[in-house]
């Protein structure tokens, strides 16, 4: 049996058109999506008085699709457009017109597809935001582990000041917290039911749109019609939080990349992670962390993509939408994808302390904790000590020497070429010029003392506890609502463990 669809037309559509048009493939992904909300949809209808007993038939056919979809037994192929028009067929093939004909009142392919995206980007996103917060809990134990561990900070690409290798690794966990909410944000809006928008401008029947809304565990409803239906606003800001979220990972990527090679050797990529060269014997490739560069620019171009579609179009429902769900598919795939890997280099990477403290001790970027100790113990101007400590560093680089290991008569010295009586001490010179000193002395909120980064871990810890407890209690949430329909259904409710039915492979 071919489409029910073409009531209109007196002729089938020629294959390469149908090809063009069909959407199948990516279906797939939605075919579990669309069952339930199809199930729900039909109880809605018996409940609203709007189809009678023989609902119960289309009822049973859908738990039986169900039922070989979950198991990965129900293939969407054949001549039709789109998963909605196969579903239909599949349901009529097996009750008959006079009762499957039925399911589909008070509906349209458009309110339906749009419930179907919204459904599965939920879930998409429940994926995506775990796997945020995996990372998180990685890069906070690292984090803990090297607190006191130094390193260059980098401004303009050139060394700045002394920080530590667990400012910098808690500083990627306020990224991906930031990731976290943005993504958390956008799920109030995904998380609305546009069923019962019809075509676009609603339905002559009593639909109880707020019982399907219901049943499928949505917040609410998108309740213009032509809103439902038309919109999708939220496609466009899950790309750009995944832009935002991947722009992220690229640099970190490319931050481990540098640290890894041989001119840094901060860290150590695990071999696990790592590829060789097929000619040069010594190579151990950072070639996971360049691909991870590489997805964030697919990504970004897919955004771009899904930017430039609708930029085009008239309000309303217009095909064009149906290229939308695999650029939002794939821009899915590729961040879970590049969490899951940064996660396993994150977690196997080894830290080479002693490199650590060598490029800290030979650095200039002490030089601003020596200003700031010249206005707070000898009262001199900031602007002036910076100009001093400029001179000073320009005569110990000429000489080839370190900061550290100037002397205080070189500092009076040029103090009184701009008209300043200056005493230092030896030990004032040397505390102050001390890579790992200089980290103790750091009193604001937020800096790379160790004291202070221990602070920040723990709250951190605690962000992500609560940032784990919502996302569990959203699960849990739909996960209930989809137990109470398919028992209403007759199917015994989903196991705890499975948070939402799993799209077929």
């Amino acid at each position: 049996m071919e489409g029910v669809y073409r009531g209109r037309v007196s002729k089938p559509m020629r294959e390469e058109a149908l090809d063009f048009v069909s959407s199948l493939d990516e279906d797939q992904r939605i075919l579990t999506d669309d069952l339930l909300g199809t199930l729900a949809h039909v109880i809605a209808l018996q409940e609203a008085g709007i189809i009678g007993e023989e609902g119960k038939k289309i009822v049973e056919a859908l738990v039986w699709l169900f039922g070989r979809a979950l198991a990965g037994e129900l293939k969407v192929e054949g001549k039709f457009e789109d998963v909605h028009e196969f579903i239909e067929t599949q349901v009529i093939q097996r009750v008959g017109m006079e009762v499957g004909g039925k399911m589909h009142t008070g509906r349209s392919r458009n309110d339906q597809v749009a419930l179907a995206v919204r459904m599965r980007v939920r879930e998409e996103l429940h994926r995506v935001s775990d796997l945020v917060l995996l990372l998180a809990r990685s890069l906070l134990k690292r984090a803990e582990e090297t607190a006191e561990v130094p390193i260059p900070l980098y401004t303009h690409t050139r060394q700045a000041q002394i920080g530590t290798l667990g400012h910098y690794f808690l500083s990627k966990v306020d990224e991906l917290l930031e990731n976290f909410e943005r993504l958390s944000d956008c799920y109030k809006r995904v998380n609305l039911c546009p069923l019962g928008a019809c075509a676009i401008g609603g339905t002559s029947f009593p639909l109880l749109r707020e019982r399907v809304a219901e049943l499928l565990g949505f917040e609410g409803l998108v309740e213009n019609s032509i809103q439902a239906v038309s919109n999708r606003d939220f496609m466009l800001e899950i790309a750009s939080n995944l832009s935002i979220l991947m722009l992220g990972l690229s640099r970190l990527a490319e931050d481990l990349i540098l640290w890894s090679g041989e001119e840094f050797g901060f860290i150590s990529i695990s071999e696990e992670f790592a590829s060789t060269s097929s000619v040069m014997p010594q190579k151990v490739n950072p070639c996971t962390l360049e691909l991870i560069r590489a997805k964030a620019a697919e990504v970004l171009g897919l955004t771009t993509a899904l930017f430039s579609t609708f930029k085009g179009l008239i309000t309303g429902y217009n095909r064009d939408l149906q290229e939308t769900k695999s650029e939002l598919w794939r821009c899915f795939e590729l961040a879970e994808d590049s969490l899951r890997v940064m996660r396993g280099i994150v977690s196997t990477l080894e830290v080479n302390r002693e490199r650590c403290v060598s490029a800290v001790e030979g650095s200039f970027a002490v030089a601003l904790d020596l200003a700031e100790a010249l206005v707070r113990e000898r009262s001199i101007p900031f602007r002036t000590a910076h100009i001093l400590v400029g001179r000073v560093v320009r005569r110990a680089f000429e000489s080839g020497k370190r900061l550290g290991e100037i002397s205080p008569a070189l500092l009076e010295e040029e103090a009184k070429q701009l008209g300043l009586t200056l005493e230092v001490s030896e030990e004032f010179v040397r505390k102050y010029t001390n890579p790992l000193l200089s980290l103790q002395a750091r009193k604001s909120k937020g800096s790379p003392n160790p004291l202070e980064v221990k602070r920040m871990l723990a709250e951190r810890y605690r962000s992500v506890e609560r940032a784990e407890e919502l996302l569990s209690e959203r699960r849990a949430h739909v996960l209930r609502c989809f137990s109470s329909l398919l028992s209403r259904a007759g199917i015994e409710p989903l196991r705890r463990e499975e948070p939402t039915p799993p799209s077929s492979p």
